[in-house]
């Protein structure tokens, strides 16, 4: 019998261990998702203009990703987003209009800040012949989360470091007249990273985030009732509004090709029901059809 129920212990640890390397994970529940914006160049380092403003939003949502902690917006969503919003890639937003991007995004957080200061200096000397040289970076950089179905800042960080590169010139490259985005990175990396683990610290005050939902689209309706692609699934609770967007113009170039989408708001829905990966809502204000765009209502 004790041989038996050795035997069968055994072979339950094997099932577990093989189910829990063979079958998909749940993702982590704990994951925040963030869209970054670039940050504002405050600092007295003009070289690279808006472009150090880049490499800072990038770097940190490098680092954010790899803390596991967060799930970050394709660089490409945001953009598609500014433009269309005619913002650009500008980190010189104010909160309400961040939190609008982020809620076009489905995103909880938006990250956003200035560097405050940035220099790189280039120092050198000869012994007996012998010369050598090395540039050293400094910076410091202000950052701040803005929650998106609020518009209030809930974490502020603050970041400063420096970088020491061996010789005059890093992968051949000129400090003062070359922008090199993976230059400009590293010599921000330090200052991003003590950012990043100030916001890691906090992590406490991003507990009672609303979900984050992401545009959808109405997909049909009958007597009355508008049906969206957007459910439990997706964050959506009962008695949440949706702005209806409309298309009602399409910018083309020569070739016809599309360039831009004009979009207006035309009503608003409110969810009545909510399924796995729909939900049903009523109309209480303008109009819906099928094929029209719907997004989380501004507050």
């Amino acid at each position: 019998m004790d041989s038996y129920r050795r035997t069968a212990a055994i072979l339950v640890g094997v099932t577990a261990l093989w189910s829990a390397v063979l079958l998909p994970q749940p993702a982590n529940a704990q994951e925040v998702r963030v869209a970054v914006i670039q940050f504002e160049n405050n600092s007295a380092w003009h070289w690279w203009g808006d472009r150090l403003g880049d490499a800072a939003a990038d770097e940190l949502a490098t680092q954010l990703v790899q803390s596991g902690a967060f799930t970050v917006i394709e660089r490409r969503q945001l953009d598609a987003i500014l433009a269309e919003q005619g913002l650009g890639q500008s980190g010189a937003v104010t909160a309400q209009t961040a939190a609008e991007v982020g809620r076009l995004l489905g995103a909880q957080l938006v990250i956003t800040g200035s560097i405050t200061q940035f220099s790189i200096e280039t120092k050198g000397g000869s012994v007996m012949g012998f010369g050598a040289s090395y540039s050293e970076a400094e910076s410091i950089i202000d950052a701040r989360m803005v929650d998106t179905s609020t518009g209030e800042i809930l974490v502020v960080a603050e970041g400063e470091g420096t970088k020491r590169f061996g010789g005059a010139r890093y992968q051949g490259t000129s400090f003062e007249q070359s922008f090199d985005a993976g230059v400009a990175q590293e010599a921000l990396r330090p200052a991003v990273e003590e950012a990043v683990e100030q916001f890691l610290e906090q992590r406490g005050r991003l507990t009672n985030l609303a979900p984050a939902v992401s545009p959808g689209l109405i997909v049909g309706s009958r007597d009355g009732s508008m049906y969206i692609d957007r459910g439990e699934g997706h964050g959506v609770a009962i008695g949440q509004r949706f702005d209806v967007m409309r298309v009602v113009d399409e910018i083309t170039d020569a070739s016809g090709n599309v360039l831009d989408r004009v979009t207006e708001k035309v009503g608003t829905l409110e969810v009545t029901r909510v399924l796995a990966q729909s939900s049903i809502c009523s109309i209480v204000e303008g109009e819906a059809a099928e094929g029209d765009a719907v997004q989380p209502a501004q507050p």
